[in-house]
């Protein structure tokens, strides 16, 4: 199985660079700006799971009744959910002023570093949005590359278009999150963000425009949908447990950022919740503090793992994979590519813990 997903991802790999090599002879990227090329380029061909597009090929590829399609105008298509995810992370990267995105710098620090204006300006952050708006008009343009009726493709645009609107919905609530107090929210207010900024477009829009492009009916859409937020919701704890536990070398960026920046993820909400008077105090002295020293994230760390924050959370992700594997089992779906869906959901996501608290 893992040679046919890495087989996927080589052809998904080459129909990015393919299509943004051919959307710069259509469009003279270049000639516009050869640093709005090569930086985008670098942002986008990055090592990465690929999650999305594997999961719009399979679903496709699971129910397409054609014997005989285009596999490179099929890849091509599945493209476009990475664009988007591109976008998301370039304008998710300007509002958190990030660093780092996939071990290298954000788009916006690759635009400080190779723009170099007369007066020294610092223009980085503007650029990136451009070139995430920019991004995001190729992701459409990519997913109408597919071969099929205009009544399909207009359907898969219109998802793709939802889900683009439901994660912004998501970053605006996000933001807004960002500056109550974690008294002023709800499990209920976490888990919609997490639907919204993960859920919906990491897994529920790939799975619903593969399989709307294939012809799917619509009671088996809504097997996919349920099955992609639940997925979502799980693999966005298990995101929350890497930032608390991992190492930088494991995911690629710092550690302990969601601290940092007061992130009131599920792990720190039930954390707060569960502690005594005694630590909730001692924990919001260290969470809303604007500069957190190390030894504060550790504190912070060890409170959530006191509380039961942490064995909680790790029950309720559980319990979130195992509605996606009785999801994925119902489905009506060719035998080999469901199989190859179950992988990419939980070997390729989370399916365990690799560290310890």
């Amino acid at each position: 199985m893992n040679h046919v997903i890495n087989a996927y991802i080589k052809k998904i790999n080459a129909s990015l660079k393919h299509f943004l090599t051919d959307a710069n002879r259509r469009y003279s990227l270049g000639i516009t700006s050869d640093a709005l090329l090569r930086s985008s380029k670098d942002f986008i061909l990055r090592k990465g799971k690929r999650i999305r597009p594997l999961l719009f090929v399979l679903s496709y590829k699971g129910y397409t009744r054609k014997t005989s399609y285009s596999d490179k105008r099929l890849f091509t298509s599945a493209a476009s959910i990475e664009l988007l995810h591109d976008f998301m992370l370039i304008h998710d990267d300007v509002i958190d002023n990030s660093d780092l995105r996939r071990g290298k710098p954000t788009l916006h620090k690759l635009f400080d570093h190779n723009i170099h204006l007369p007066d020294k300006a610092k223009v980085g952050t503007s650029l990136a949005i451009v070139a995430g708006d920019i991004i995001f008009a190729l992701a459409i343009e990519s997913l109408l590359s597919i071969d099929e009726g205009m009544e399909r493709k207009e359907k898969a645009l219109k998802n793709l278009v939802q889900a683009a609107a439901y994660t912004g919905a998501g970053e605006f609530i996000d933001v807004v999150f960002g500056h109550k107090t974690i008294d002023q929210l709800s499990e209920h207010d976490i888990f919609l963000t997490y639907t919204l900024k993960t859920a919906k477009y990491t897994f529920e829009c790939p799975l619903l425009m593969g399989a709307i492009l294939a012809g799917v009916p619509a009671p088996e859409l809504k097997k996919l949908s349920q099955l992609g937020l639940a997925a979502g919701q799980a693999f966005q704890i298990y995101d929350d447990f890497l930032d608390l536990f991992a190492t930088k070398k494991t995911i690629g960026k710092p550690i302990l950022t969601d601290l940092a920046e007061s992130k009131k993820t599920l792990l720190v909400f039930k954390a707060y919740k569960n502690s005594k008077p005694d630590e909730k105090k001692r924990f919001r002295e260290i969470f809303e503090k604007n500069t957190k020293t190390v030894s504060d994230l550790e504190d912070l760390r060890n409170i959530v793992v006191k509380s039961g924050s942490y064995d909680y959370c790790l029950k309720k992700m559980s319990s979130l994979q195992e509605e996606a594997t009785r999801l994925v089992k119902s489905l009506k779906m060719k035998k080999a590519y469901k199989k190859a869906l179950e992988y990419v959901i939980f070997k390729l996501s989370p399916s365990s813990m690799p560290f310890k608290p």
